[in-house]
């Protein structure tokens, strides 16, 4: 059984992205990594070729900032995922890291969901950090889980959007969402954490590849602050360089901070879960169950 993890990036030293943890934090779980780099001029090509691994491997790319609307996040995904050579493939974005406490039971469960042919895929839980790395962003806005490790033999999976997530295509032409089995890891995203600086630089190269005027960066203040909550565990021990050198440290909720309509209606929303137990985050597989003997 063989495991993959693929994954792109651009210019990551500039905009913050903590690439390099990113894979290393996965080099715990696959036997491949695959990484799509785009002509970057920071040393992004020299920094993953630094790590020294003969299990990442580099897709030299050209990213095209005329393409649909946010297609080149899944143009770059899939560039990447369909050089994988494994039976199973984690699709992890450059700000995004795994947990070694998870390797072993994610390996397993990858082993188990094998034999069942029903299993599309494994959806991992997300930890959404946001301002600096002891605080969660909450709430049926962020969502709270993905198919991200996907089943590669005998089947063709596509990256819709923005890559946020990954869908079957069978037939000619016709897509559906992965049937996957819900793991009890999690996908550990700092893409909310990054220092100001490359928060701003990101926000902007961002908007060239959605076809926008440069944005102007929002702070991290202009959140509901009830939409954070403490976070208490440990992070991945290969996120440890990145959180020492390269998180925001700085942030504070802004208990005065005026919510926008979207911001109330998000609320809303997190009162009807809790007083109902239903989950309203968008959900972009089908759950199935594992087969036990």
């Amino acid at each position: 059984m063989k495991i993959s993890a693929c994954s792109f990036v651009n210019n990551g030293p500039t905009l913050g992205y903590p690439f390099i943890e990113s894979i290393r934090s996965a080099l715990e779980l696959v036997d491949e990594f695959v990484v799509a780099v785009g002509p970057s001029n920071d040393g992004t090509r020299e920094a993953i070729e630094a790590i020294d691994d003969p299990r990442v491997r580099i897709i030299d790319t050209t990213w095209a900032p005329d393409a649909p609307r946010g297609f080149v996040y899944s143009q770059q995904t899939m560039l990447a995922l369909y050089n994988c050579t494994g039976d199973w493939a984690l699709s992890l974005q450059g700000d995004e890291a795994i947990h070694e406490k998870d390797c072993e039971s994610l390996r397993d469960l990858v082993v188990a969901a094998h034999s069942q042919q029903n299993v599309d895929g494994i959806a991992l839980k997300y930890y959404h950090f946001y301002g600096k790395p002891n605080l969660l962003a909450t709430g049926p806005r962020w969502y709270r889980a993905e198919a991200r490790l996907v089943r590669m033999a005998g089947r063709r999976v596509i990256v819709p959007s923005d890559a946020q997530y990954l869908i079957n295509i069978s037939g000619r032409r016709k897509l559906s969402y992965l049937r996957a089995i819900c793991a009890d890891a999690h996908i550990y995203h700092y893409g909310w954490v990054r220092g100001r600086n490359a928060h701003a630089k990101k926000v902007s190269s961002v908007s060239e590849f959605w076809q926008e005027q440069p944005a102007e960066a929002s702070l991290y203040e202009q959140i509901d602050p009830h939409s954070l909550k403490e976070f208490h565990d440990t992070h991945p021990a290969a996120m440890q360089p990145w959180l020492d050198s390269s998180a925001n440290l700085e942030f504070e909720p802004d208990w005065n901070h005026t919510l926008t309509r979207r911001e109330r209606k998000q609320r809303l929303k997190s009162k009807i879960e809790k007083l109902t137990g239903l989950d309203l985050s968008c959900t972009h597989f089908c759950p199935v169950k594992l087969r036990t003997k």
